[in-house]
């Protein structure tokens, strides 16, 4: 019999959702009305799902980078970060999330609406807000730009450094460019990992298994947003299970950009069954239009996954380094509950 249980109710983490991609939709569009800004959903904030090249899809990673600048550059000040940040969060409350850590890159508002640190803070400070109103535990990724960020990137590692335990809860790399040549910023990710925050690097998008590699090889990552191509080698792959490190996938995106066919031909099935931990993400909620939610409904609709099979994939999560013993602790017991709930 086909499950009646909901994803909307499975606990999980949302561990691979980038801040500026991810707010709602609606937050956004009214944020606009209220500056004034003429903005056209399907002209300037399209939700692109489809295949890349087809109908609602991206031609390829350069065209949605292109327009994801539209969305920082409609914040005007720190009051409509702040706004947006808490509209965030309880958007993912509403999705089952438990805890929440979007990547963030102050740089995107910085030295506009106030310096690195300031901008962080705001976020931070949002966040705690809306997680305390909201029931979901929220950390940040700090989060540097390896195709942009070289010349300030002690700067943003300061940042994280300071706020370490105190809102920033991961350091991050993100950019297309793959390989990426980390060494430039192995020294940055090593003074994180010295204030005790792991680091999360993307790799394995554009750029094959051996990105992934020079992510955990170079910065020291526990935990890879992405990793998908890592499937391509075998031997790679019982390195990943040998060594704990977690893949943060994100399929919906994964087609929309075309680093995959179709969502039947993801990998990451074959890399959960391989014994890969790997968690599902929505990457950006709001050019993708699929919540974290919908990302199980793949799990079970497209992949077959039984639900003690999508209990086990949202367990992964448990993993993630920054979340609390307490948050564990509810987490773990509510994956129970859920699965004992017929």
């Amino acid at each position: 019999m086909p499950s009646t249980r909901s994803l909307t109710a499975l606990p999980k983490v949302h561990v691979h959702a980038h801040l500026d991609g991810s707010y709602p939709r609606d937050a956004v569009l009214a944020l606009a009305r209220r500056r004034g800004v003429d903005l056209d959903p399907e002209r300037d904030l399209p939700e692109r799902t489809g295949a890349p090249g087809g109908p609602g899809g991206w031609r390829d990673v350069w065209e949605f980078f292109e327009a994801y600048g539209r969305v920082p550059a409609l914040v005007a000040d720190l009051d409509d970060l702040a706004e947006l940040c808490g509209a965030l969060v309880a958007q993912e409350a509403a999705e089952g999330v438990v805890y929440l850590e979007p990547a963030v890159e102050p740089q995107l508002y910085a030295p506009r609406l106030g310096s690195l640190r300031d901008v962080t803070r705001v976020v931070l400070e949002a966040f705690a807000d809306a997680a305390t109103r909201h029931g979901v535990e929220v950390g940040a990724l700090l989060t540097v730009n390896t195709d942009q960020d070289e010349p300030i990137a002690g700067d943003l590692t300061d940042v994280a450094v300071e706020f370490a335990g105190a809102g920033v809860t991961a350091f991050g790399t993100a950019g297309f460019e793959e390989p990426s040549g980390l060494h430039r910023f192995a020294a940055h990710a090593g003074r994180a990992r010295a204030a005790g925050l792991p680091v999360v690097a993307h790799a394995g998008q554009t750029g094959g298994w051996e990105c992934v590699a020079e992510a955990v090889d170079v910065l020291g990552a526990t935990r890879i947003s992405h990793g998908v191509r890592s499937v391509e080698n075998p031997e790679f792959v019982r390195r990943l299970v040998e060594s704990g490190i977690v893949l943060d996938v994100a399929p919906v995106s994964n087609v929309a950009l075309g680093i995959v066919p179709d969502l039947a031909a993801h990998p990451a099935p074959v890399l959960h069954r391989a014994g890969v931990g790997v968690t599902l993400n929505a990457d950006d909620q709001l050019w993708f239009g699929r919540s974290v939610t919908d990302q199980y409904a793949v799990a079970r609709d497209v992949w077959g996954f039984s639900d003690a099979d999508l209990a086990a994939l949202a367990g992964h999560g448990l993993r993630v380094e920054g979340m609390s013993a307490r948050t564990r602790q509810v987490f773990g017991a509510g994956l129970a509950a859920w699965l004992d709930d017929a």
